[in-house]
């Protein structure tokens, strides 16, 4: 039996130098099949090997379309703190790096003590095959555990189908039929057929995106006395990869020079506890060039960037920065004459507007403007020169039609600098009108 569930002053140039629906998911069985819209990334599929556990399918009759119905289980339950929890568990198999060998726990979890709120219906008169007709606040998830760690893959979360994951299913042949008597032991006739069930142990496969983090670094430069050195801590016990893009001002691929090449992106893998520490090996003698950079990793790290300012080959000044995890439309931070803001729009396809405005440390306002940012530019300037401001000492509030990345860098003392801390608020943050 089969079937499928389916600026000179900053170091800023100018911090430089200057300048789901369930229509959307098959489930089938002899088996099972969650699948919802693939996201646009490359997926990982493993073999799942035969669960130590049952799968378990209870008829409960027609409906009014003359299709079986069914009351399923994803495996053995165990109820706790108010939840139940169902797993299915044995080792899977694959072919891609970090995925080749290990076990797996299939899980859903709804809350509750009760009876599994998991309800199916049969996709057509006669057919093995059936959708998910009743999804309630639950979460069905994959553990993938290999010797460099485990990967959680979310299938279901809060009641809702994750884009990119779908896993199938298929009694092994050992399937076995009770409660109500069936003609034939097949889960069609088990649906058609209140108070009979179908159960045993499955084997199937399942398709997923790794799970990916962004890392955002809003300023870059190189010549013209700097230096950026890259750095990715992997802290977890899995290797992870990230792809790092390089964007000039303009949006356009911006050509980094580093040991390995002039390049405009990079792919990093890193193993378990390794670190990348890569500085650029730019002229410093010729004209400044900066820009931003997005790095999308298949796991977490500690991303940053140094910059570092040299004169005659010795190194006078440097910030280290953190990367921004998610774009957002407002940042606050402390500014004065030197302070040096970067902002850059990751949008492939919207430009932002981005509003600049100065406020004084008795909350005046000192200056403000508006600078229009196309898709994947970048721009960045020290408040001073950019508002025509002589003295002053305050805060700076960037504002931004859609959700930018942003980075101020603190220059009083310069060719000494460091960098602020991190200023993004969350949208709806209410700023301060003067």
């Amino acid at each position: 039996m089969n079937a499928t569930i389916r600026n000179r002053n900053l170091a800023l140039p100018t911090i430089g130098p200057r300048k789901k629906s369930i229509s959307q998911t098959a489930i089938c069985l002899l088996g099972f099949l969650v699948t919802a819209l693939m996201a646009q990334a490359a997926s990982v599929t493993v073999d799942l090997g035969l669960s130590a556990q049952n799968f378990t399918m209870a008829g409960s009759g027609p409906n009014a379309a003359g299709l079986g119905q069914y009351v399923i289980t994803f495996g053995a339950c165990t109820a706790s703190n108010g939840n139940t929890n169902c797993t299915l568990s044995g080792s899977f198999t694959g072919t891609t790096p970090g995925f080749t060998a290990g076990t797996y726990i299939l899980s859903s979890t709804y809350v509750g003590t009760g009876p599994t709120p998991f309800m199916g219906v049969e996709q057509a008169a006669g057919s093995n095959s059936f959708t998910l007709s009743f999804v309630p606040q639950t979460t069905i998830s994959l553990d993938l555990t290999t010797s460099t760690g485990t990967v959680v893959v979310p299938i279901v979360a809060g009641g809702a189908f994750v884009a990119g994951a779908s896993a199938g299913l298929v009694y092994n042949g050992s399937a076995t039929c009770s409660g109500t008597p069936v003609s034939s032991c097949t889960v069609a006739t088990v649906g058609l057929t209140a108070g009979s069930s179908i159960t045993g142990p499955v084997t199937g496969s399942a398709t997923f995106v790794p799970p990916s983090q962004s890392y955002y670094f809003s300023q870059l430069a190189f010549s013209g006395g700097y230096q950026t050195t890259l750095t990715y801590v992997n802290y977890s016990p899995q290797t992870v990869t990230c792809l790092t893009n390089f964007y000039a001002d303009s949006g356009s691929p911006l050509l980094m020079p580093f040991t390995q090449g002039t390049i405009s992106n990079r792919t990093d893998t890193l193993q378990p506890g390794q670190v990348i520490h890569d500085q650029t090996v730019a002229n410093l003698s010729a004209p400044v060039a900066q820009g931003w950079a997005q790095a999308t990793c298949n796991g977490p790290v500690q991303a940053s960037v140094l910059y570092r300012l040299y004169r005659s080959e010795v190194p006078v000044g440097e910030a280290g920065v953190n990367a921004e995890t998610a774009p957002t439309t407002k940042f606050v931070t402390f500014a004065q004459t030197r302070t040096g803001v970067a902002y850059a729009n990751p949008s492939t396809s919207e430009s932002a507007t981005v509003t600049l405005s100065v406020i004084s440390s008795a909350g005046a306002l000192l200056g403000s403007t508006n600078i229009n940012l196309g898709p994947l530019a970048h721009g960045a300037a020290n408040l001073g020169p950019l508002l025509g401001l002589e003295s002053f000492t305050g805060f700076v509030e960037v504002t931004s039609t859609i959700p930018i990345i942003s980075l101020s860098l603190n220059a009083e003392v310069f060719p000494v600098f460091s960098s602020l801390p991190p200023g993004d608020l969350p949208g709806t943050t209410t700023l301060f009108v003067p």
